[in-house]
């Protein structure tokens, strides 16, 4: 494997260990947020709310997260992986056990909602592959690969492991339990974690770099353009039917009559298939092309979400699932691989992260959506509609997305 400039062979090799640990960090910490859904059966009644209030909780973790990245960026410029790392854990950590104890519905609030929202932006996907790119060079998207597939590991061992704690000692023992798993990887991120050695002549480097011309447009005129805005609804609409999705199939799945353990189950195959699903969606965009791709991911959730409306049984809910693991998680990878062909790599990084804030905002209204649905109906079904819909409205926007024929090296060098 080819080092980076100024690492030797030890330093380097020492970057596995970051990504073990990052793998870890984001598996639990990520891993436990797909998993909430597990414990939504059971919330409401003990702390003598609806499933929406519930939901609502969870939702504000997620547009949380979205209002907290920044600063947990601005902090790891600052402090580096090792603090931001810490903190996310420790809000996790503090999240989870504090809400295993919660009498009412604010406790959970703040808990879940502020608690979470620190954590799901300090342990991120996006400062994860921050904190691993530093000890990697070009050789660097098997690590990448391996650190950020954590939370996907996660939500296949997670459900079961929940499952059997609810089952035998309740949802609280279960939730405290997993926030006491994150709470003892802290003091491992403390040791261990540390600056890689080269990371000062990379920021010269880049200092160096950012003097240079490059081709692209900067956020300003980014806003300014049809493409920008229509990259948003497709991630507004992931966000929603995903995280829809993530949180409410254990439950949905309850309420036509399917068993706990099935249910479970469909949560981790979900993830299971999710981690091979990530590698093939990204093989062929490279071969069919990433707006393609998109079109053929969004277009298929669609009609397997429309199946289980019109068609629902084991046969439909397992398409659902093997569609959305197979064509679902892929989708923010596919976008990114997109977005050089419409506004350039001049200010890239910025508007990728301004835009995902919709895909935040998308989730959190994908949830309480959800809870909104199953309080006022009894079922899913209105909330799986307004999937259909939003996915139809986004397939559209996809469609008209003016990509714009550059050199394979332009658009991805």
């Amino acid at each position: 494997m080819t080092s980076l400039p100024g690492a030797d062979a030890k330093g380097n090799a020492y970057g596995w260990v970051i990504v073990a640990i990052t793998f870890l960090s984001t598996g639990l910490v990520l891993g436990s947020r797909f998993s909430m859904g597990m414990f939504l059966p059971y919330m409401p009644e003990a702390l003598n709310a609806s499933a929406a209030d519930v939901s609502g909780a969870f939702a504000i973790s997620m547009i949380g997260a979205a209002a907290f990245q920044p600063f947990a960026g601005v902090l790891f410029d600052r402090l580096g992986g090792r603090a931001v790392l810490s903190l996310g854990l420790a809000s996790a950590a503090l999240a989870l056990c504090g809400s295993a104890f919660a009498t009412d519905l604010w406790q959970v609030i703040l808990f879940l909602g502020v608690g979470c929202s620190i954590a799901y932006s300090a342990v991120s996907p996006v400062l994860s592959t921050a904190i691993v790119i530093d000890w990697f060079d070009k050789s660097r998207g098997a690590p990448l690969g391996v650190a950020t597939s954590g939370t996907k590991v996660a939500m296949v061992v997670l459900p079961p492991v929940l499952a059997a704690l609810i089952a035998g000692a309740g949802w609280r023992t279960a939730m405290f339990s997993l926030g006491a798993v994150i709470l003892l990887l802290i003091p491992v991120v403390w040791i261990l974690v540390r600056e890689a050695p080269h990371k000062t002549r990379a920021k010269a480097s880049k200092k160096g770099d950012a003097t240079k011309a490059m081709d692209g447009v900067s956020l300003r005129q980014a806003l300014q353009m049809p493409a920008f805005w229509l990259v948003a609804v497709s991630l507004f609409a992931n966000g929603q039917v995903m995280n829809l999705v993530f949180i409410h199939l254990p439950n949905y799945m309850l309420s036509q009559g399917y068993s706990e353990a099935l249910a479970a189950f469909a949560l981790a195959l979900l993830g299971g298939v999710g981690v091979f699903g990530t590698v093939v969606t990204g093989i062929m965009s490279d071969r069919i092309g990433s707006w393609l791709m998109l079109l053929i991911m969004f277009a298929a959730r669609g009609f397997s979400a429309l199946l289980v409306i019109l068609m629902p049984g084991p046969v439909s809910m397992l398409v659902f699932v093997m569609v959305f693991g197979l064509l679902g998680y892929g989708a923010i990878g596919v976008i990114g691989n997109l977005a050089p062909q419409l506004f350039g790599k001049r200010s890239i990084g910025t508007i990728l992260g301004t835009v995902y804030v919709f895909n935040q905002v998308g989730g959190a209204a994908g949830v309480y959506s959800g809870g909104i649905a199953y309080d006022l109906t009894g079922d899913y079904s209105a909330s799986l509609w307004l999937s259909v819909a939003t996915t139809l409205v986004s397939t559209i926007a996809i469609a008209f997305l003016p990509i714009r024929r550059r050199k394979v090296a332009e658009a991805t060098g």
